[in-house]
């Protein structure tokens, strides 16, 4: 099994056995079991508990790469589809799951706080963000704080469907069925006030 898999198969029952016990009672021997992998395999990718769930935290709700975009001459369909792309990794069921038990943990675990905090200070990487920051450059546009517009716009976009998801259960098929519309629709209105805002604050040259 290459490493790369049995990385993976570890996260996966990391975020099994916390969804299943909670982060207190989750321990290092219950995430072999599940991963039916040897503890002194784990301690070689992983230091310690909080640094396994660091890492699960951070590369399936944090650090995520979605699909190159298209539509490089249509901001509205690039963003679309930007949207679309990291729609279908956060949506997903198992990662609403984690979600669910990081919202209980949080309010119990101190180590699961922290973990939050850290990954959050240094959220502002992501592909919103950057994708921001690219079309701000290309139309000299000044923008002193890209992080409250990316934001801005995950809020009326997953992010309203995250809470959707999380209050309701939806099924992935109606999730698919209406992200295209919506985030289209969200993304055209996103980038006219965007724009407008921009502009405002412009200085002409």
């Amino acid at each position: 099994m290459e490493e790369c898999e049995r990385r993976e198969r570890i996260l996966d029952a990391a975020s099994e056995v916390l969804q299943q016990c909670g982060y207190h009672a989750a321990s290092m021997d219950k995430v072999a079991q599940h991963s039916a992998m040897s503890k002194r395999t784990l301690y070689q990718m992983f230091h310690s508990k909080q640094d396994l769930f660091h890492t699960l935290i951070n590369t399936r709700l944090f650090n995520v790469t979605p699909d190159e975009c298209h539509y490089r001459d249509n901001p509205a369909e690039e963003l679309t589809e930007l949207l679309m792309n990291l729609g279908r990794i956060i949506l997903r069921p198992d990662r609403i799951s984690l979600i669910r038990a990081l919202i209980t943990e949080s309010q119990e675990s101190a180590d699961i706080r922290q973990i939050l905090t850290s990954l959050r200070a240094g959220g502002k990487e992501n592909v919103l963000t950057g994708w921001l920051d690219r079309y701000v450059r290309q139309h000299h546009y000044e923008v002193s704080d890209i992080c409250m517009y990316s934001n801005m716009l995950f809020g009326m976009t997953i992010g309203d469907m995250m809470l959707q998801s999380l209050a309701c259960a939806s099924g992935t098929a109606w999730i698919e069925q209406n992200m295209r519309p919506r985030f289209h629709k969200a993304a055209r209105i996103f980038l006219a006030g965007f724009q407008q805002e921009c502009a405002g604050n412009t200085t002409p040259r």
